[in-house]
């Protein structure tokens, strides 16, 4: 009987509006939420699908450094600020040649060529070029090799058929015997080459870590071999917070393999924003709430004092609103959920196509989450209820 006469004046549309906003604000929080969690699970679990985990950095080259005034070498300072970074599992900076070298062939079956070069060296924990040629020990006359596999591919397809030379394949090209010569501290000595692989990870001429570490300090200049390049290796390469240090820090890397760092800053971005604008969408259908059910307690001020005077309590008179509030709460609850569910099998086989294995069900955080928020709703929504209905009750 008190819901009849309470609802005389039930403000249908309005109620209607604010259901139907929290609706799609709910859904569309709880949703990217979902999406969430998806995408680290998918990247977690699909570790291959982003390449290179190897990222290797170096210092830009400014005009200072052109005019021989800056530098571009890593302090062991630096080296240790990258190591500390939560991105980076293991980290090892790259040594050069200190002294000049050059390279010629000694060989019938191949043409003869001479040409100044230099090296570099890492960790072999580091390599993808698995071989039992590659070591060195001191007094060890024959220098294993590593070279980039795009500069094979350079040769064969762009300098060969230019030069009316013949292409080399990878198995031929070990065979071929040169000469290493290097020059420094006064002294010359003569090395045997051999390239013992191609790496497909890292650009740049390769050498034994402790040969070019002996060869530092027989030949070179400085005391103490300097670190020109650092490679960095991530389990999580997308890790928006790489791009961010390297500028930061003045740091550069090929762009490719920051690709998908980049793209998830980007990702993130879209779903931050989304997920604002569904907390957005739910604050505004929260206060439309507190608002309808404020207006129809207005309009019904009269009814509510003479129950008042009549002996009901105003919890009792609060009650109609109190069962409308549930009602529509759970109307939003279920086409909540129904309408999540029919999303996360749209992805689910949206996501098959791709060869990607999403989780089962819904996230127990989102869906935690969306059950508090409900019942933050409800709660607000009934304590402006009961406060508005005593305020009336009261002033009789």
């Amino acid at each position: 009987m008190l819901r009849k006469l309470l609802w005389q004046s039930y403000g249908k549309l309005q109620m209607a509006g604010a259901t139907a906003g929290s609706l799609i604000g709910f859904v569309l929080l709880i949703s990217i939420s979902q999406f969430w969690f998806e995408m680290d699970h998918v990247l977690k679990t699909n570790e291959d699908l982003i390449n290179p985990d190897f990222i290797v950095i170096n210092k830009k080259v400014s005009i200072l450094k052109t005019l021989d005034v800056g530098n571009t070498d890593f302090t062991e300072g630096e080296m240790e600020n990258i190591r500390k970074q939560p991105f980076a599992d293991q980290v090892a900076g790259f040594i050069s040649n200190d002294f000049a070298l050059s390279a010629y062939t000694e060989s019938e079956r191949f043409p003869d060529f001479y040409t100044d070069l230099f090296f570099e060296a890492v960790p072999d924990t580091f390599l993808d070029v698995k071989t039992a040629d590659w070591k060195w020990e001191a007094g060890q006359s024959t220098i294993p090799i590593i070279l980039p596999q795009d500069y094979l591919n350079l040769y064969n397809f762009g300098f060969a058929p230019s030069q009316g030379l013949p292409q080399i394949s990878p198995s031929i090209i070990r065979h071929v015997n040169f000469k290493i010569s290097i020059t420094g501290k006064g002294k010359q000595t003569i090395f045997n080459g051999k390239i013992v692989g191609f790496s497909n990870r890292i650009n740049s001429i390769l050498v034994p870590y402790k040969f070019l570490n002996w060869a530092n300090k027989e030949y070179g200049k400085s005391p103490e071999p300097k670190i020109s390049r650092a490679v960095i290796v991530s389990k999580n390469p997308s890790n928006p917070e790489i791009a961010a240090f390297l500028n930061r820090e003045g740091y550069e890397s090929i762009k490719e393999n920051l690709k998908s760092s980049r793209l998830n800053i980007i990702l993130k971005f879209i779903i931050s924003f989304l997920g604002g604008l569904g907390i957005l969408i739910i604050g505004l259908a929260l206060l439309v709430f507190i608002l309808s059910f404020q207006l129809l307690i207005s309009k019904s001020g009269d009814k509510i004092r003479k129950l008042s005077l009549l002996g009901y309590h105003y919890r009792e008179i609060s009650r109609p609103y109190i069962y409308l509030l549930s009602i529509l709460i759970s109307l939003i609850t279920l086409l909540a959920g129904f309408s999540v569910l029919l999303l996360k099998r749209f992805f689910i086989n949206f996501s098959g196509d791709w060869g990607l294995e999403l989780t089962p069900g819904i996230h127990p955080l989102v869906a935690g989450g969306g059950i508090i928020l409900l019942a933050l709703i409800f709660v607000l929504n009934y304590l402006a209820i009961s406060r508005q209905t005593r305020r009336f009750s009261e002033s009789g």
